[in-house]
């Protein structure tokens, strides 16, 4: 994902417009102040000592000094609330950048597009706004003038109301570009400094990546108008190197950093692709061309550090690190500005990495490469080019390397790099291992030489970058393990099993940790630590609030912390462990010492699971209840108790359950599985209509016909199936984004009315590998 989505999405490309063509200072109508504390918006500034830029501050270190939380005290560091987040909001997870701390208040974007306002002490919902437009992230938010920034589409940017989340301005960037809005994304946390807020598109969004004639180009936007002060294309071409039909690449995934002293900014520039290569599709591309030859040369700037005049735009410098790049490595990491006596002589630098796991540091006046250092496991990564006739290994991979942002403090920097190979077979494709069985390095490198002080070898992939408290550093794995190392030594001192996969980097203010916890393999949910918190918390994952929901089976699903789920009902009280009490229609009890049994009659549970089904749920309104009980059945004290609505019907629904939406799968042979409620499946397929039952019609990029008492029969040609099977086998599915629907239709194949349907996009390719997370 970052750096650039190695989806390698090989769709039958159309030559597209050759997109953006500016040039440093192209489009510029500067309004400069002079660097220094006068360009930084006045909530960075009062808020410094919290989380105010994405990386902290400008410079972005990820280190916080003003936190309480020291490895003296991190023992008692534990979950003080949780905030559910409707899950699979993305291909890739639900988050997958750092939320912003000001004061009381934490800013989250979701790869859904979505802005979240949470209670800082709470995790209480103050605001938030609904896009539910699908990107691929690292996206985030910006804050700054009294506004928040971030994307609420796959290629559009908005400044919201900071207290409200109101919309004040929204511009296109894809249009602004000159380019396709299919080819255009924006996948990147900006940044605001001196009016302006700096924003990246990359090559591509969730609909199609990498179709030749794609780039990102670099944006200073008005921050009052969203006006365009000056962009940049970071491909140094105008004719894609020759093949527009085949060539892409550039543009940025992490926040620039900027040297508020100089009032230069500095920008990681992402890949070129196709990547390794691009195997022949006649006839629009009769020909293989294996190992990037079809954009032969270095490919500036892609692989680059660049820096900016950041009111002008007027290009100081670039440092291209990986020339003609066929392993989609990008140098995409934000920047971090840090100072190092390198041999004996005291210089301002620029310290970038990518996924080349790789560690560059650069002087930050000329560009000049000081040192390099090499993380995570390497081999056959430097190959020229790879071999054409047959498949070889190659580590890191691409979804390898420095993945996720690093942390600066005292003369040390500390980057997470992943160990996820990659096979790639006769220079034109790639198959991605799983990322399970991938592995990660946490390592200490100092700044003055480039030498690893130490290096944290740990059992699942880094996907959770670097951040330093005090005297730790933390990270994240894709297993959901939460960590924190001494950073003196490398020892672990503390350690979190989160609920699911970790996909995103955490803020810190104060005594609280604010981590997204959005990657696989359980809820999503944005987790408040804090000192000395060891309540009992417990969330109602699902049912949401308000959910609609066929009548019958209703599944509920709670999460519990820092409280201990045991089979002991109706034994002697233990201090912090007991089970649940769930509740249908009927206010939980709450008195201290009473059992927390309701009137005879009513419906509820006793049980130790944390997931409980009511059969039977009639239709109309419901409130359902949750709460933490001791052994004997009375309430904690003070009582933990969770209450939502929700309403349910008995009209006929179906629903996709399998595939997920948004998933990378390997192009083949493709299973729809639904599941149908309140409707029976005959297999009476064109007989005469019975109330209550009927068929399935499954359809692959076709719209299912809806028109009352014509059969749901699309044109001919269309792939499509009646069935009365609840699940169906699409076969040779080509690579390409692919749209699937089901609907439920009557015998003779008119639909139901009102129209029931269900649909999912798949993103289907020509590689396999664990890559619905990243």
């Amino acid at each position: 994902m970052y750096g650039t989505v190695s989806l390698l999405i090989v769709v039958a490309l159309v030559l597209l417009t050759a997109g953006c063509t500016t040039t440093p200072g192209g489009n510029v109508t500067p309004t400069p102040t002079s660097p220094g504390a006068s360009a930084i918006p006045p909530e960075v500034t009062q808020y410094a000592k919290d989380w105010p830029l994405p990386h902290k501050d400008y410079a972005n270190s990820r280190a916080t000094m003003d936190s309480t939380i020291t490895s003296q005290n991190v023992k008692n560091l534990g979950v003080a609330w949780v905030h559910n987040v409707p899950s699979g909001a993305s291909t890739f997870g639900s988050i997958s950048s750092t939320p912003l701390i000001l004061g009381n208040n934490v800013y989250v974007t979701d790869l859904g597009n979505n802005f979240i306002a949470l209670d800082l002490s709470t995790g209480a919902l103050k605001w938030q706004t609904v896009e539910n437009l699908a990107s691929l992230g690292p996206n985030g938010p910006s804050i700054g003038y009294g506004k928040i920034f971030g994307s609420v589409s796959p290629y559009e940017v908005a400044a919201l109301d900071l207290t409200n989340g109101k919309e004040i301005w929204r511009k296109n960037l894809a249009e602004i570009q000159g380019g396709n809005s299919g080819i255009v994304g924006l996948d990147q946390q900006g940044t605001v400094y001196d009016n302006m807020y700096y924003i990246s598109t990359v090559p591509g969004n969730a609909g199609v990546f990498y179709a030749g004639g794609a780039q990102g180009v670099l944006f200073a936007l008005n921050q009052a108008n969203g006006d365009v002060v000056w962009n940049f294309s970071t491909l140094q071409t105008t004719d894609y190197w020759g093949h527009p039909e085949i060539n892409s690449g550039g543009g940025c995934w992490f926040p620039p950093a900027v040297d508020t002293n100089t009032g230069n900014i500095f920008w990681g520039i992402a890949n070129p692709a196709p990547f390794p290569g691009q195997p022949k599709q006649p006839p629009a591309i009769p020909q293989d061309w294996p190992n990037g030859l079809s954009r032969t040369g270095d490919n500036l700037y892609t692989d680059s550090v660049i820096s900016f005049d950041h009111a002008t735009g007027k290009m100081n410098w670039y440092t291209q690190v990986w020339p003609h790049d066929i392993s989609d490595y990008d140098l995409q990491q934000a920047p971090v500005l840090a100072t190092a006596n390198f041999s004996n002589v005291r210089q301002d630098i620029v310290i970038g990495a990518g996924k080349m796991g790789r560690v560059y540091a650069f002087n930050r006046e000329k560009g000049t490469l000081l040192w390099e250092t090499a993380v995570g496991i390497h081999y056959n990564d430097t190959l020229p080019a790879f071999p054409t006739d047959g498949t070889i290994t190659v580590s890191p991979g691409f979804y390898g390397g420095v993945e996720t942002p690093m942390a600066y403090a005292d003369g040390v920097v500390y980057a997470a790099a992943n160990n996820i190979p990659a096979d790639v077979t006769n220079g034109l494709t790639a198959t991605i291992h799983p990322f399970s069985e991938g592995t990660g390095d946490l390592v200490a490198i100092d700044v003055n030489t480039g030498n690893i002080l130490w290096d944290k070898r740990l059992p699942s992939a880094l996907f959770g970058g670097a951040t330093v408290v005090n005297d730790m550093v933390f990270t994240g794995s894709f297993d959901g393990m939460l960590y924190a190392f001494d950073r003196t030594t490398g020892d672990q001192v503390w350690s979190y099993q989160a609920p699911a996969g970790v996909n995103a980097w955490p803020a810190v203010a104060g005594d609280t940790i604010v981590w997204p916890i959005a990657g696989p393999g359980g809820p999503t949910s944005i987790i408040g630590f804090q000192l000395a918190k060891t309540a009992p918390v417990l969330n109602i994952v699902d049912p949401k609030p308000g959910d609609q929901l066929p009548a019958g089976s209703i599944t509920v699903q709670t999460e519990v912390n820092n409280f201990k789920v045991v089979d002991q009902l109706g034994k002697a009280n233990v201090a912090g462990e007991g089970h649940l009490h769930y509740f249908l229609d009927v206010a939980a009890p709450t008195t201290p010492g009473k059992p927390a049994i309701p009137a005879a009659g009513s419906t509820w549970a006793a049980t130790n699971s944390t997931v409980y089904t009511f059969q039977n749920v009639t239709a109309g309104t419901h409130t359902l209840s949750v709460e933490l009980v001791n052994n004997d059945h009375t309430p904690l004290n003070p009582a933990v108790v969770q209450t939502i609505t929700f309403t349910t019907d008995d009209n006929p629904r179906i629903k996709i359950v399998n595939p997920g939406n948004g998933y990378v799968i390997k192009t083949g042979n493709i299973t729809i599985t639904t599941d149908v409620t309140h409707f029976t499946l005959a297999d009476k397929l064109g007989q005469a209509n019975v109330p209550g039952e009927g068929h399935i019609h499954y359809y692959m990029d076709v719209m299912p016909p809806n028109t009352p008492g014509k059969p749901a029969i699309p044109p001919a040609g269309s792939v499509w199936a009646p069935s009365a099977s609840a699940s169906h086998t699409f076969t040779n599915v080509p690579v390409g984004v692919h749209h699937f629907y089901v609907q439920l239709v009557n015998n003779d194949h008119t639909p139901l009315q009102p129209d029931q349907t269900d649909e999912i996009q798949l993103f289907i390719v020509n590689f396999t590998g664990g890559i619905a997370l990243q």
